[in-house]
């Protein structure tokens, strides 16, 4: 079942059960074993990385630096909390956004400190996605009636495919468009947790953060470089951590059907790695990976179901 599926059954219970909950009080508080979060959002981004000219990190130490501005897209997202048995709960999210816009640049350099420019290229980024899920566990602690904290752990992943393109691309099919991909992965483990509190019956405030710690992996296809092996032309790996903050805030119509307005921002960030470079003829040439960083913000809105 695709998302789109999900928020339609979503949106359908939640008309059902709030008319099946319309003499239901807030005052009468029952054991939620299923928490359900719907919600769409938009969302901007940042990120780049760069490479030295050898495996020392010299020669230059910034040899070819690759940097995308203001990716931004529509996205949608589903939370699932399972209360597996009070007060230890199972939580797994999925978060995917369409690229519709963004600028890249690509600079290469012939001397240290990005001196000596030898390339240049202003670029479009209007086509690709990113995706993010995780899967936690965490207890919760109550603190009085209007207080819940609940710390977590598990396992995380993140890809973002992003693209390097002309604005004006050529009309002819017979001459061959620029259109290069770099692909990032992220995975590992994810360490964090969430505080919830009620300021009146039926509005609440949450707040949440988290780390984790991954291993990067990129791979990506330079295809107007013939000298390059395709469609994999170069590789980068290091490791890196990520850092994760979300206010939300929550309004119930019923016990059942709460909507919800969030926004989010999170960082990562590289150590120094190895990259792969892939030549047609068989060769592979390694220089220093410098490192990759980035950042994201989002603001949505959705519905929650409490079952």
């Amino acid at each position: 079942m695709n998302l789109k599926s999900c928020l339609f059954l979503a949106f359908f219970y939640a008309a059902f059960a709030a008319k099946a909950q319309s003499n239901v009080g807030f005052s009468k508080k029952k054991a939620n074993n299923v928490e359900i979060e719907a919600y769409g959002d938009y969302r901007s981004s940042d990120f780049q990385w760069s490479i030295a000219g050898n495996n020392l990190g010299q020669n230059p130490n910034i040899l070819s630096e690759v940097k995308w501005k203001n990716i931004k897209g529509p996205g949608m997202g589903l939370d699932i909390r399972l209360n597996i048995w009070s007060p230890i709960f199972f939580k797994g999210s999925y978060h995917r956004t369409w690229i519709k816009s963004g600028q890249v640049t690509d600079n290469d350099y012939a001397a240290d400190n990005r001196t000596e420019p030898g390339y240049h290229a202003d670029l479009n980024s209007n086509e690709g996605f990113i995706y993010t899920w995780f899967v936690t566990t965490g207890y919760e602690f109550r603190i009085g009636q209007t207080l819940k904290i609940s710390p977590y752990a598990g396992y995380t992943k993140n890809t973002q495919q992003l693209h390097l393109k002309n604005f004006n691309n050529e009309t002819d099919p017979a001459i061959k468009t620029l259109n290069s991909i770099y692909q990032a992965n992220r995975a590992g483990l994810i360490l964090g947790a969430a505080a919830t509190l009620s300021l009146t019956n039926q509005l609440s405030v949450e707040g949440i953060v988290n780390y984790s710690q991954v291993k990067y992996q990129a791979y990506a296809d330079w295809n107007l470089i013939d000298a390059f092996a395709h469609p994999v032309s170069f590789k980068h790996k290091a490791n890196g951590y990520g850092t994760e903050a979300l206010l939300q805030l929550n309004y119930s119509f019923t016990a059942v059907l709460s909507v919800l307005i969030r926004g989010n921002y999170d960082y990562t960030n590289t150590g120094k790695g190895t990259d792969e470079l892939f030549l047609v003829d068989g060769r592979q040439l390694q220089s220093q990976f410098n490192g990759a960083t980035g950042s994201d913000s989002g603001f949505g809105i959705g519905v929650s179901l409490k079952l």
